[in-house]
């Protein structure tokens, strides 16, 4: 059978070696140990691992921001945290940003590797992450109408893995009971002549283009999620959003091999803006 592999993020060789210890003769095995937040985003990223163990107290950054570090890079990630402090407020922190679990030092090996079972065996739900794209859609749309005055002339939209960027793209993370991610991307030009109808200006500049375009992908997500929470609320369901990133480049291929997304082109008088949304998992 092959093994679930597991990254620890932790500064402390002792904690490190427990963590090791507990999961010795069982279907999980340590690919990497980081003494570092940074280094365990580097590891990541060359590791890929199916599990993410994380300390909170890291010599060069807080935990839960590494977390959320890993989370944006890849929604699918599935993190625990192994720490000496575990409180209410650490806990809703961590579950506001996606962490899976959370563990009080020293960890019994049976709690950790049941923790990690019952983690590594949650699946999404496609039907209703497919359901969802409707609610991203109305609120792309309208927000684009609303707050331009501008037609949409036509909506389609496609399903892929991979996303090339066109020059400006906001990327804001879905934490919660579903992990996901939101991405508006534009051209430069039309990011420029978005912002000058959403600012009503003639002249914008720069910084006016990457906080009015963040701020537009933020409303969007905001009122797609919230939609999502009111219809699902009786299930106890609930998601809420990441700070949004930005990137900038043309030709930028953003692709997570575990994520299935669907691309959503809105074009107008001005040109095209593309929103792709994915989700990869259950809480």
């Amino acid at each position: 059978m092959k093994k679930i592999r597991v990254l620890i993020v932790d500064d402390s060789p002792f904690s490190q070696r427990l963590i090791k210890d507990a999961l010795k003769e069982s279907k999980y095995e340590v690919c990497g140990c980081a003494g570092t937040g940074r280094d365990g985003i580097h590891q990541y990223r060359e590791l890929q691992p199916d599990l993410v163990t994380m300390d909170l107290t890291l010599p060069d950054m807080d935990g839960l921001e590494c977390c959320r570090e890993l989370l944006t890079i890849d929604p699918a990630s599935k993190i625990i945290v192994v720490s000496a402090m575990k409180d209410e407020a650490i806990i809703n922190r961590g579950t506001a940003i996606g962490v899976k679990a959370f563990f009080q030092k020293p960890v019994k090996s049976e709690d950790l590797l049941a923790g990690l079972e019952r983690i590594i065996t949650q699946q999404g739900n496609a039907a209703d992450q497919q359901h969802f794209l409707k609610y991203f859609i109305a609120a792309f749309t309208k927000n684009i109408i609303d707050m331009t005055g501008m037609e949409v002339l036509s909506v389609d939209h496609s399903m892929n893995q991979a996303l090339v960027s066109h020059g400006l793209g906001v990327i804001i993370g879905i934490t919660g009971s579903q992990q996901g991610r939101i991405m508006l991307d534009v051209s430069m030009d039309v990011a420029q002549q978005f912002t000058k109808k959403l600012l009503g200006n003639a002249v914008v500049t720069d910084e006016d283009v990457f906080n009015s375009i963040s701020e537009f992908t933020n409303i969007i997500a905001g009122h797609s999620i919230s939609e999502i929470n009111n219809v699902l609320k009786a299930k106890e369901f609930e998601i809420r959003l990441t700070p949004p990133s930005i990137i900038i480049g043309e030709s930028i291929a953003i692709i997570n091999p575990k994520m299935t997304s669907n691309t959503v082109t809105a074009r107008t008088a001005i040109g095209s803006l593309h929103m792709n949304v994915g989700f990869v998992g259950g809480k």
